[in-house]
């Protein structure tokens, strides 16, 4: 602990900012992780199985009252277009485009805090450095390099501010692709498992 907050006041004022920004990109990281892992609960084959079963039978709604006990994304879209088995393709399809449009801001939720983050924690970083450099040449302009220990001070100051903006950067950026390629992944897997059910009730009815 005392090492830690040797390092808070050898980085300077802009440490305060950067450390904020690291606690708050861990909270978006946490909450993040564990709202992705729910929504991807339940494999989408199981669902799969559950429509193929349905169309056997055609029993949407027991296949519905199932698949609302999963409570993810992926199954929700599913249900909407379940309940919409007895129109049109078309109209399954732009059912499930809807559910679709309002679960994917559930799933990118606090990514733009954490898109922020990236962006301003070098900058706090680069503000801590131009801080350092300022007190160095203070000292440098009122006694000159008799008092070197000062002036390494707002050297060292410089670069551990620098050093803990491209640090905490680098966490979020990478954290932040992460969270956008499930997004990408989650997109895929709705447009395939969403073609799927279609072609599964499509097949039924002409076969019916």
């Amino acid at each position: 602990m005392n090492s830690f907050l040797t390092y808070m006041h050898q980085g300077g004022v802009m440490m305060y900012p950067l450390i904020l920004c690291a606690i708050v990109a861990i909270g978006i990281i946490l909450e993040r992780m564990i709202a992705f892992r729910k929504a991807s609960a339940v494999d989408p084959e199981v669902l799969l199985d559950d429509v193929r079963d349905a169309t056997k039978s055609g029993d949407y709604a027991a296949a519905i009252r199932h698949m609302e006990t999963f409570k993810t994304p992926l199954a929700r879209i599913m249900i909407s277009g379940l309940r919409n088995a007895d129109r049109s393709p078309e109209a399954m399809e732009i059912a499930m485009a809807h559910e679709a449009a309002s679960e994917l801001p559930a799933l990118e939720n606090y990514l733009l805090g954490l898109k922020t983050i990236i962006t301003i924690a070098p900058l706090l970083g680069l503000l801590g450095t131009i801080a350092g450099m300022i007190s160095s040449f203070k000292q440098v302009a009122a006694g000159g390099l008799s008092s070197p220990t000062a002036v390494m001070s707002g050297v060292s100051e410089s670069l551990i501010s620098t050093a803990t903006g491209i640090v905490v950067a680098t966490a979020a950026v990478i954290f932040y692709n992460y969270f956008s390629n499930l997004i990408k992944r989650f997109v895929e897997d709705l447009e395939y498992y969403g073609d799927e059910l279609t072609n599964l009730v499509t097949d039924r009815v002409v076969h019916s």
